[in-house]
């Protein structure tokens, strides 16, 4: 249930808070006044899509937050998303002029599909699109199914399930016989890409490598001399003296026989003798790698040419050697699932054939139970018609086989309401028959009969009365109060019978100040409810005659539910 609800710098809205309650509750006001802004405030708050045209002008966002009484469906979602703080439940959403949206659960950052499939639980918004809807089939069945409650919507979500798994096995099967002569190239080509990969024998990360040694090759003389040179410097006799090395154990000899003089000098001769000691072997080394510089003239051509082979594979198939083996791999797998296509195929039409056939089970329960559902359907609705001033109308539910036995989402059958108005008239299509006046009695029939089936907590009628007036009008008022005794009801209504029956009034107006038009509403009071269904009724608080018809109007519906 809805309980509280605030509103800041939404079009026209600057800043708008109100609290709502349990029964039917009317929101009244002039056309244009910004009944419907509420509304589309609320339909944000459970998940409808937002633009930045619904900021306020001057302001940089628009906020919405919503206080809730979740029902079990809510609270389950809320657990599961780890969302759930209390019993009460707090939804809030900011629109920035960039157009960006952020949602909020509880505290919680969330997304507009959370905000979608929470507000599937908490509010249902009837508009007057909604009957329209009742004019196009394919929305009947959707409205049947959902009339027989959580136990037959898990057979259809079942018998779904079945027939998309069907769908997708027939299409992977006729993929694979589409075209032999294809597979039959393709696997050649494949064939072919994979021995030339398996042939080079590659290796992971053997082009690096090679770049390297082509690198060291081709500037092997330059490498040699430079070895030979410091090997030289270091360990040969030089032209004008000793080699380095011999120079420097000379040195070492002379700094021991100082220390054995002088003990400080001790940690200095300490360190040169480390440093010699690298130098020998560093220079050990150094001769040891220029004995090992390769001799073979003819290893370099040999990596130029293993390198050319890599750059060729490259060009095919990656950009480098891990990428080659990998697409090697890829066809090697590809190759072998169209190698097996045909044992696979055998596979999908033996799969296809169970599926269908629990599917088949499946469909057939399911259309039992919408055959139950659609007599259970047509009873009650006639019930609720007679109480809406269409007392002599049939309502039918028709259906039409689907042609085929194969798996389809939806069941076997197409479901179409049929009715007749009046006495003596054929059943015929909703869609060629109903007037709007009519249209909207029978939708409002199926919400309160779907109210019991659904268990959504709060509906939302916007306009819904449109082409209704007169004694049809004090029916409709008295469905709506009775539906506010099950349900909380929230209706935007211009007809003051109507909204005599509410069990709390909103007034919604339009002001102007400082040069900006805004929007406020309020809950009336007794003598502002009085004034208000004066104003509904065409006339002004000085019209004595308007006022005590308000007035009337609210006694007579008291004291028709009373009795």
């Amino acid at each position: 249930m809805l309980k509280e609800l605030q509103i800041r710098d939404f079009a026209l809205i600057e800043d708008l808070e109100l609290s709502f309650y349990s029964g039917f509750s009317v929101l009244s006001g002039e056309t244009g006044a910004g009944k419907s802004i509420i509304i589309d405030a609320l339909s944000l708050l459970t998940g409808a899509r937002a633009s930045s045209e619904v900021v306020r002008t001057g302001a940089q966002r628009a906020m919405l937050s919503g206080s809730f009484l979740p029902n079990a469906g809510a609270l389950a979602l809320l657990e599961e998303w780890g969302m759930q703080e209390g019993e009460e439940l707090i939804i809030s959403r900011e629109i920035s002029m960039g157009g960006r949206s952020k949602c909020w659960i509880n505290g919680h950052l969330a997304t507009v599909n959370q905000l979608s499939l929470l507000g599937a639980h908490l509010v249902d918004i009837v508009g007057q699109h909604d009957s329209q809807r009742l004019l196009r089939p394919e929305n009947h069945v959707e409205l049947l199914d959902s009339y027989g409650g959580t136990s037959h919507l898990s057979i259809l979500e079942e018998a779904d399930k079945l027939a998309s798994s069907w769908l997708a096995l027939r299409a992977e099967q006729k993929r694979l016989q589409s075209d032999e002569r294809e597979r039959h190239r393709r696997m050649d080509l494949l064939a072919y890409q994979i021995e030339e990969i398996t042939g080079a024998h590659l290796q992971p990360g053997e082009d690096e490598e090679l770049e390297q040694e082509r690198s060291r090759l081709a500037n092997l003389d330059r490498i040699r001399q430079a070895l030979q040179y410091a090997v030289g410097m270091l360990g040969e006799n030089q032209a004008d003296g000793q080699p380095l090395l011999d120079m420097l154990s000379s040195i070492e000899t002379e700094l021991e026989r100082a220390s054995a003089l002088d003990p400080p000098l001790e940690p200095l001769t300490q360190r040169y003798v480390e440093v010699l000691i690298n130098l020998q072997e560093l220079y050990r080394d150094l001769r040891h790698y220029l004995e090992a510089l390769p001799a073979d003239p003819g290893r370099l051509n040999a990596v130029e040419e293993r390198l050319d082979l890599i750059d060729r594979l490259q060009r095919k198939y990656g950009d480098s050697v891990e990428e080659i083996l990998a697409y090697g791999q890829q066809a090697q797998e590809e190759l072998a699932a169209l190698e097996n296509a045909g044992v696979r195929a055998e596979g999908l039409e033996a799969e296809c054939n169970r599926l269908e056939q629990e599917w088949l089970s499946l469909a057939e329960k399911l259309s039992h139970g919408r055959r139950a559902l659609a007599q259970q359907l047509e009873q009650q609705i006639q019930v609720e018609l007679a109480d809406l001033a269409m007392g002599d109308t049939r309502f039918q539910v028709q259906f039409v086989a689907e042609e085929g036995q194969q798996p389809a989402l939806g069941g076997r059958e197409r479901v179409e309401f049929m009715m007749a108005a009046n006495l003596g008239e054929e059943l015929k299509p909703l869609a060629r028959i109903a007037s709007g006046g009519e249209l909207s009695r029978v939708l409002l029939a199926l919400k309160a009969i779907l109210a019991k089936a659904e268990q959504i907590p709060t509906i939302v009628f916007d306009e819904v009365d449109a082409g209704i007036g007169g004694r049809t009008a004090v029916k409709l008022g008295e469905k709506l109060r009775t539906l506010g005794e099950m349900r909380q009801v929230l209706c935007v209504t211009h007809l003051p019978v109507v909204a005599s029956f509410g069990t709390h009034h909103y007034s919604v107006q339009k002001l102007a100040r400082e040069n900006r038009t805004m929007v406020k509403a309020k809950l009336l009071g007794p003598e502002e409810r009085v004034l208000e269904l004066t104003r509904m009724l065409g006339g002004s608080a000085e019209e004595l005659v308007t006022s005590e018809h308000a007035r009337e109007l609210l006694r007579r519906t008291e004291a028709g539910l009373g009795s």
